[in-house]
């Protein structure tokens, strides 16, 4: 048991690591690539690229990560993922930006993998929800600080830094993950484990395609986040943000998420994940219709505050009703398909989004994303259950 508690201190520093490297990036990346030169429609074929790496990897990496230790799945994409971040500002046109799109995305790919399935094998069962929401919310604190810290550092000194940063950060979530001493083949083959958590079995339960379907409409708001909203906070008349103002929206997001999901593990465990998905992702959507109604940068800031709350509320009900009808001893398989239909809905949102954004208007885009949040809200209304009912 000791054991599993280090280790999952120091998953917990790995992903914080990864979180503030990704983080630095994120409120300049498309914007780096808009500086030479690329329109909104390249910038979603960009997304497709990377899009297709997580589609390639990602079920590959759950069948690996079935049968090897899943630390060396994270020491290697804290390398390589720095490598490629040092790369960034030696590209200069469309097909290097996608080469490494795809890159980091396939690398990524054992990283996602590895550290959901870890995560799930050392939350202990009882009280999931509230552990949980306690391990996401300590995790936040490197998405709150990178956001802001790249917009800083873009704005003082030049656009590559942050990517040089990351790239160092990433140095340090490899020493992390190879001191974890947790070693999952000790315990795949333990009876009392296998009868407790319901090893065995079909995947193809209803409660696991129905979660899947969720997860794959849900990827809309996260591309459209990741990707395009910077653009249109940039670009929009009735915005015009800075990096720094986009980078503090994008920390302040993080910050209410941090603050607010330890509390959302509370109420997880006493109302169900179901009542927390299906609300959280109808407010998804009607906080993007808000944004086409205001303009300036407190109500922008405001807005972001609130999305943080809710977009937290989306995540974590998914994963812990995930982890609650999952089998205990193929958890990397597991994880791999749930990132499956992440990809498939990454695959289809970046380059329709891009299209939308270039052909009908950035207003159209937004509109579209949170057409799509609330029918998600529908869906998981209709096809969610609490429990382990097939």
């Amino acid at each position: 048991m000791g054991e599993e508690l280090g280790s999952l201190k120091l998953l917990l520093a790995v992903q914080l690591a990864e979180r503030l490297g990704s983080g630095v990036v994120s409120p300049i990346l498309f914007l780096f690539m808009r500086g030479r030169g690329l329109t909104v429609s390249e910038l979603g074929l960009i997304g497709t690229a990377g899009m297709l790496g997580w589609l390639i990897f990602e079920p590959l990496m759950g069948v690996v990560a079935d049968r090897i230790r899943k630390k060396y799945l994270l020491v290697f994409s804290a390398l390589a993922s720095s490598f490629i971040y040092a790369a960034y500002p030696l590209a200069g046109d469309f097909w290097h930006f996608s080469l490494l799109a795809f890159a980091m995305s396939s690398v990524m790919s054992a990283y996602a993998v590895a550290v959901k399935a870890l995560a799930a094998e050392l939350i202990p069962p009882a009280g999931r929800g509230r552990t949980y929401g306690r391990y996401v919310s300590a995790i936040s604190i490197g998405g709150i600080i990178g956001p802001f810290l790249g917009g800083y550092l873009t704005e003082a000194y030049a656009r590559s830094v942050p990517f040089y940063m990351s790239a160092g950060v990433g140095v340090v979530g490899m020493a992390a993950a190879l001191l974890m001493r947790y070693d999952e083949r000790k315990t795949r083959e333990r009876p009392a484990e296998k009868a407790a958590g319901g090893g065995g079995g079909s995947l193809w339960t209803r409660p696991f395609i129905a979660i899947l379907a969720i997860r794959m409409l849900y990827m809309f708001n996260l591309v459209f986040r990741q990707g395009i909203l910077p653009v249109f906070l940039h670009e929009s008349p009735r915005f015009g943000a800075s990096e720094t103002q986009i980078g503090l929206y994008l920390g302040l997001m993080q910050l209410t998420s941090a603050v607010s999901q330890a509390l959302l593990g509370d109420v997880s465990d006493r109302v169900g994940s179901r009542r927390i998905m299906a609300s959280s992702l109808f407010l998804s959507g009607i906080s993007y219709m808000g944004m086409l109604g205001i303009s300036g940068a407190a109500p922008l800031l405001i807005l972001g505050a609130l999305q943080g709350v809710i977009f937290a509320a989306a995540d974590l009900s998914m994963m812990i009703h995930l982890m609650n009808i999952m089998p205990k001893d193929r958890t990397g398989m597991v994880m791999g398909l749930y990132s499956e239909s992440e990809n498939v809905g990454g695959m289809a949102a970046a380059p329709s989004l891009g299209f939308t954004y270039d052909a009908m208007g950035p207003a159209s885009s937004v509109a579209s994303v949170s057409a799509i949040l609330i029918l998600s809200g529908f869906l998981s209304a209709l096809l969610i259950r609490d429990g382990k009912e097939a």
